[in-house]
């Protein structure tokens, strides 16, 4: 601004502060790397907040990299104390992780968060929310030997965190989490649904035996997703399970499948049951060619405007996740 010319820069320059009318704010890359380091720094909570959503919506459009922004959070995090702020910026870190990253980065991104979550919840108030929602982040990024170790450690109480309950809900997190990378198995789901003989750990044992890394596994669950007999709970746990983001490898070989079986399932399911398989069984890969298999079906009958719409979305989500991606590797570059 003409007026600023002159003006000695600000280290943070951040427009409607005061949030008084609706904007859609973007940093400059001066302020963004003050961000970067100091966002735990603010007195205030409003421009705090702002600044907060400018970075998660700049990540999203490409213009802050996937990485700048996972730093970012993990940088600044635990300076927030309203427990459904940190939930919100968990979720958004988990899913930049999962989506925006480039592929190539994904596993050190992971083992960065990982690494910053341990931490987090380690000096968390001992009992507080915000500690429990450390926690469960920290499970759902777990990779390395020694990570997995320690949630084996929680689960079977030879490792205890100060003012960490591992309650019911928070042991299967855990068993599902050991599962998925392949920690434990069949016996200890036995195990945790004995503890647990519930409709509720009847469903947690469901998603876990879906998330088992191996293609019989996923075959299994499959047959009995599309089968469209499943009750809607045990149909959405086993789905969850199934889609695990950090099995890509295995469910690539279900993209064709799932472009096949999306109109018949749209035709002869319950609503409900069908909006849910199209829109969380479609294809999160990293693969531009869903794209095309998207606009293909779309194109090559006269689908109805519901499912159309479903598949504009996830095609939509694709291409934004791909554009993310491309700026994230060129930022390293």
């Amino acid at each position: 601004m003409a007026a600023l010319a002159g003006e000695p820069r600000p280290d943070l320059v951040l427009i409607n502060d005061d949030d008084l009318t609706y904007a859609k704010i973007r940093l400059d890359p001066h302020s963004a790397a003050t961000l970067t380091t100091s966002i735990g720094e603010f007195t205030e909570t409003l421009p705090a907040a702002l600044c907060w959503a400018a970075a998660w919506d700049m990540c999203r459009d490409a213009e802050l990299a996937a990485r700048g922004y996972i730093r970012l959070v993990l940088g600044g995090i635990g300076a927030v104390t309203d427990v459904s702020v940190v939930q919100t910026l968990l979720r958004q870190t988990d899913a930049t992780l999962r989506r925006y990253t480039d592929p190539g980065w994904r596993r050190a991104g992971l083992t960065l968060a990982a690494e910053a979550l341990r931490q987090l919840m380690e000096q968390a108030e001992p009992g507080s929310d915000v500690q429990l929602a450390y926690a469960q982040a920290f499970i759902g990024v777990a990779l390395s030997d020694e990570d997995l170790a320690l949630l084996a450690g929680l689960l079977d109480g030879t490792v205890a965190i100060e003012g960490l309950t591992v309650d019911t809900e928070l042991r299967w997190r855990i068993l599902h989490r050991l599962v998925s990378r392949g920690a434990a198995g069949e016996p200890q789901i036995e195990a945790e649904l004995g503890r647990d003989a519930t409709d509720a750990g009847a469903r947690h044992a469901v998603g876990c035996r879906a998330s088992v890394p191996s293609p019989a596994a996923k075959e299994a669950a499959w047959a009995q997703i599309v089968s469209g007999t499943l009750p809607n709970a045990t149909f959405r746990a086993m789905l969850a399970g199934f889609m695990d983001d950090d099995q890509p490898e295995l469910l690539a070989l279900y993209v064709d499948r799932y472009f096949a079986v999306a109109g018949e399932v749209w035709r002869t399911w319950t609503p409900d049951m069908a909006r849910w398989f199209v829109s969380y069984a479609y294809p999160r890969g990293d693969d531009p060619a869903v794209i095309t298999k998207t606009t293909e079906l779309i194109e090559a009958s006269d689908l109805p405007p519901g499912l159309a719409r479903l598949l504009v979305e996830g095609r939509d989500g694709l291409r934004r996740a791909l554009r993310c991606q491309e700026h994230d590797r060129q930022s390293a570059g």
